[in-house]
């Protein structure tokens, strides 16, 4: 019996002693990482500094002297994020963590978060602060108003370029006028055709050749864009967007595909006290089409906008919107509705974009005069990702997916004169590199293709463009 007590009095001893060792010897570590650490920001190495406490982060997480510190080195290394969670962690711990609250104002400064630094500085002022923290708060605030009437000012931004391209198949409109792929002139050819007996109506195959002969060409295109911020008081203003574009094929074969457009965008907008915003914006688009330049589109819209701030840095949005739609000499005439929400979050290296959008389109028109399917259900999602390359430079990326379901079956050539569902699924991905050379010069590259698969092989496509263009910032 007295073995075995006193066995298990040895174990517990040995276990003490082994498990005090580690303790001492991580604090005698950790201790040693944050001088160093110390050391190397003293010598203006910030980003080593910062590294060097992130690599034990595991081992001391949740300790409120190291979260402290590691938002402090994470702050002056620029990764405002990181510093943010870190000082959350300590004031989790120790609310009254005066510095900690310090460091955060600056943190949420830099990411222009104000409505939360604001009320921040609100809690810190509570702590009775000593002299130096209040300065240190007085300089807060200045920076506070200084960025509140910069915003209070009226801005104006103004840009003009020019792009030259390549389109592998410019059969249709972009993805933002979405036409039949049927051009009004040629579809008077086809009907001849077919009255004619040239061409059989029950084999659509043969429009393909006539109508869907590979067309490629190249382009160049002419765009201005103005935008401008006029404040009404310190939480509202009124903004105005102005877009002028023309695009001409070189090719006669694809004039057809030729577009010029004129949108205007204003919109009233509005910060609520918890740092969201609500945007209101109402506006009226009208293109042009072919070789002629006849009158194509005439639009009118209607969207709202509701932002905010989504854990500490990420932006969520959500949009509803609803479309008047008329074409000239087009069976596509449909009103729409939208709703669609995105999300951004900032990462270390780059910015990631979640999109998903719900829509609905009603075909207007007499039974005759109908586009090929009548309504439209769709739904759309994807995902974009922003990577900055030094302060000039920016990679752009973008994939999306999208399903479009048509209500009513299809009888006409395109289906054999059998009723037929019409449904369709897009895929399309876009690549852009973007350089500022200077304050006045901006150069973009881009790709885009498309692959659109449909339940009626007559509207099936691929589709590749490619373009280089340049930008004069005002």
């Amino acid at each position: 019996m007295r073995l075995i007590t006193v066995r298990p009095i040895r174990l517990y001893c040995l276990l003490s002693i082994t498990l005090g060792l580690l303790l001492t010897t991580q604090a005698h570590a950790y201790k040693e990482t944050l001088q160093n650490a110390h050391q190397m920001l003293k010598q203006g190495d910030a980003k080593s500094a910062y590294s060097s406490m992130k690599a034990v982060e595991v081992d001391h997480s949740g300790e409120p002297a190291f979260d402290y510190w590691l938002g402090v080195f994470a702050l002056r290394a620029e990764h405002f994020s990181h510093a943010l969670i870190a000082l959350d962690r300590a004031l989790k711990t120790e609310p009254e963590h005066a510095g900690a609250r310090m460091e955060r104002v600056a943190a949420l400064l830099q990411l222009d978060q104000r409505r939360a630094a604001e009320q921040e500085i609100e809690r810190l002022e509570q702590l009775s602060p000593p002299p130096i923290a209040q300065a240190a708060i007085g300089r807060f605030k200045e920076v506070i108003e200084q960025r509140r009437r910069e915003d209070n000012d009226p801005q104006h931004n103004l840009n003009v370029g020019v792009a030259l391209g390549y389109d592998s198949n410019p059969q249709r409109y972009s993805s933002d006028i979405a036409l039949d792929p049927l051009p009004t002139s040629l579809r008077s050819v086809v009907d001849q055709l077919i009255d004619s007996g040239v061409l059989e109506p029950d084999d659509p195959n043969q429009l393909d050749d006539v109508t869907f002969a590979s067309r490629s060409s190249l382009y160049h295109r002419l765009q201005a864009n103005y935008r401008g911020r006029y404040p009404i008081d310190e939480r509202s203003r009124w903004l105005f967007d102005a877009t002028a574009q023309a695009q001409r094929y070189s090719q006669d074969s694809a004039e057809e595909i030729d577009l010029t457009l004129l949108q205007l965008v204003p919109a009233y907008q509005r910060e609520l006290s918890n740092g969201h915003t609500w945007t209101l914006q109402p506006s009226v688009l009208q293109g042009w089409g072919g070789a002629d330049q006849n009158p194509l589109l005439t639009r009118w819209g209607l969207s709202g906008r509701y932002a905010y701030t989504v854990g500490t840095d990420s932006q969520l949005i959500w949009q509803l919107s609803t479309q008047h739609n008329d074409f000239d000499n087009a069976l596509s005439d449909y009103d729409a509705g939208r709703l669609g929400v995105e999300l951004t979050t900032p990462l270390t290296h780059a910015n990631l974009r979640w999109r998903a959008q719900l829509g609905q389109e009603w075909a207007r028109g007499t039974a005759n005069q109908q586009r090929a399917g009548g309504d439209l259900n769709h739904w759309q999602v994807g995902m974009g990702v922003d990577v900055p390359i030094g302060e000039r430079q920016l990679i752009r990326g973008d994939v999306d997916y999208r399903e479009r379901n048509y209500q009513d079956n299809v009888n006409n050539i395109t289906s054999r004169y059998q009723p037929t569902a019409r449904e369709e699924q897009i895929w399309e991905a876009r690549l852009s590199w973007l350089y500022q050379l200077n304050r006045h010069w901006l150069v973009e590259t881009s790709a885009h293709y498309e692959q659109r698969n449909a339940s009626i092989e007559f509207y099936d496509s691929t589709r590749l463009q490619t373009q280089v263009g340049v930008r004069y910032l005002f």
